[in-house]
């Protein structure tokens, strides 16, 4: 799956006290990738667009969006794996520039 990091944009619904989201967000910070983050305790907005976008009100989840397609992905770790790869491929795409 080659992905580029320009057409694709990443936002993050959590909240602070959630410990998988602390894991995911401290994760986060180790990449080098662009990733908005939306606390949907702070703004509930953000927690009805997760609602309404991904079916469920869990956390964390990332909210994919790529080539005008949308994808919510739930869960701490498979949420870092993606953004681990998505950082790689990028990476490895720019130095093929």
């Amino acid at each position: 799956m080659s992905v580029s990091s320009k057409a694709t944009s990443f936002s993050l619904y959590h909240y602070r006290s959630c410990p998988f989201c602390a894991y995911t967000r401290s994760a986060m910070k180790h990449i080098d990738i662009e990733v908005e983050e939306r606390d949907i305790a702070r703004n509930p907005a953000y927690r009805e667009e997760l609602i309404k976008g991904g079916g469920r009100a869990q956390v964390p989840c990332l909210r994919i969006e790529s080539n005008r397609e949308v994808r919510w992905l739930y869960e701490s770790q498979d949420i870092v794996h993606y953004l681990q790869r998505h950082a790689a491929q990028s990476a490895e795409h720019n130095q093929t520039l």
